[in-house]
């Protein structure tokens, strides 16, 4: 998965197996804060997505700014 500016400035980005290692682990079991599991969300690979999401946004914005 990629998360891509519209010049096509790749922003960040995640293996697609990686992200499915990850989120079968037990939240216990995760060594990365990055994607760590949310109390907000009960399923792994939605808390994982959103922290995906939020990681691009914060790495992506300031490349948007003049």
């Amino acid at each position: 998965m990629m998360i891509c500016l519209p010049n096509g400035t790749v922003v960040h980005h995640i293996n697609a197996n990686y992200f499915l290692d990850i989120t079968s682990m037990k939240p216990e079991e995760v060594e990365s804060h990055l994607f760590s599991f949310s109390s907000t969300f009960e399923d792994p690979s939605t808390a994982t997505y959103m922290q995906f999401l939020k990681e691009g946004l914060r790495r992506g914005l300031p490349l948007l700014q003049p």
